[in-house]
């Protein structure tokens, strides 16, 4: 998969929160193709254990595709709606990134992170405030409306559509009382509206699924 310098450089500042060379096991909770996963491996120890689920086939047969020839890998076609598929303290790092908002019980889902993770375990869970979205432009009425409607934008697999769970990201973890941590918040910035850059890309996206509504401006 690629992806632009800026979501890189995005990327690469959560997986830096977490040192990974004494960690054993991780899990990737939204997983898609496996990109993350792939890439906290190359900051693990050799023989890691790295699992990631995700409720789409085709997003967990491209992973597959790809680490069929690393045995550290595993991926599970998996609703995680419902109850994690995992024994209790097993995984010594759990991450995700921007699958919260998706979830209508939220603090069920963390409750079940606490369950599977070891004893001093850590958790990652990244997530764009997606109503936070700043664009410039010569339309402010038209630029409100793009903002507005990607942040609202549910898609066919989501069960939720949360564009401020970015900034309920710390009060939806307190709630449960089971973690102590810190929000690290980070400005992903782009001087450029074109390819590949992650803010193009995504308002693209929002666009063409609601291309019927856009060429009605």
């Amino acid at each position: 998969e690629q992806l632009g310098s800026d979501n890189v450089k995005m990327r690469n500042y959560i997986y830096s929160l977490i040192d990974f060379t004494e960690v054993q096991s991780i899990l990737d909770i939204g997983c898609g193709n496996g990109y993350d996963l792939l890439q906290i491996a190359k900051l693990t120890q050799k023989n890691a254990r790295l699992v990631g689920i995700d409720k789409s086939t085709k997003k967990i047969d491209e992973a597959r595709e790809v680490t069929q020839n690393d045995s550290r890998f595993s991926f599970l076609v998996h609703d995680v709606f419902s109850k994690l598929p995992f024994k209790n303290k097993n995984f010594d790092v759990v991450f995700s990134k921007d699958l919260l908002e998706c979830i209508i019980d939220k603090e069920h889902l963390i409750k079940e992170v606490h369950r599977i993770l070891h004893p001093n375990g850590k958790v990652v869970f990244a997530h764009l405030d997606w109503d936070s979205q700043v664009i410039d432009g010569q339309d402010k009425k038209l630029v409100r409306k793009i903002v507005h409607m990607f942040g609202d934008w549910k898609q066919k697999w989501m069960k939720d559509c949360d564009s401020w769970m970015g900034r309920r990201l710390w009060g939806t973890f307190n709630r449960t009382g089971l973690f102590k941590g810190n929000i690290y918040p980070y400005v992903l910035t782009n001087t450029k509206f074109c390819a590949p850059y992650y803010g193009y890309e995504r308002i693209k996206d929002s666009l063409f699924d609601h291309s019927p509504f856009w060429f009605s401006l």
